[in-house]
């Protein structure tokens, strides 16, 4: 896979209402990955929840991460809730899973990998989008 840093693959979860600004989605993006000390171009994948992979903010995301976009269904998302560190009950209501963020950078990393995933940085949320980044577990035990 492309962008695998030293650290291990890592996953930006995001999700976002429909006709996201691109420029709300980047600037949300850019700030949570500040927050683990990464760059755009240090992210694996970027992942969602099926069905709203062809939102232009998150197309255009994918594109600047230089990686590629995944689309996970909602079962796989289901299966992220114990390692969430919040969940929405109406994220849960409307699309039926717990969160989008969040559960989806934690089920690509055990789809990309077949280990145990753990947040690197929690939900982080703009008015109208929220990001997420989850590594495998064993890459954030060689770092702690």
């Amino acid at each position: 896979m492309p962008n695998e840093p030293e650290r291990g693959p890592i996953a930006l979860g995001v999700g976002c209402r429909r006709d996201c600004p691109s420029d709300a989605l980047m600037t949300l993006a850019v700030q949570t990955l500040a927050l683990a000390g990464l760059q755009p171009d240090q992210i694996t994948l970027v992942t969602t929840l099926e069905g709203r992979q062809h939102e232009t903010a998150i197309t255009s995301l994918a594109r600047a991460c230089h990686c590629p976009l995944i689309a996970l269904s909602k079962e796989a998302l289901r299966e992220s809730e114990p390692a969430m560190s919040q969940v929405s009950e109406t994220t849960r209501r409307v699309h039926g899973v717990p969160g989008v963020a969040e559960a989806a950078a934690l089920a690509a990393i055990r789809q990309h990998t077949g280990a145990t995933a753990r947040l690197l940085v929690n939900r982080q949320q703009c008015a109208s989008a929220t990001c997420a980044l989850a590594t495998p577990a064993a890459y954030m035990a060689l770092t702690e």
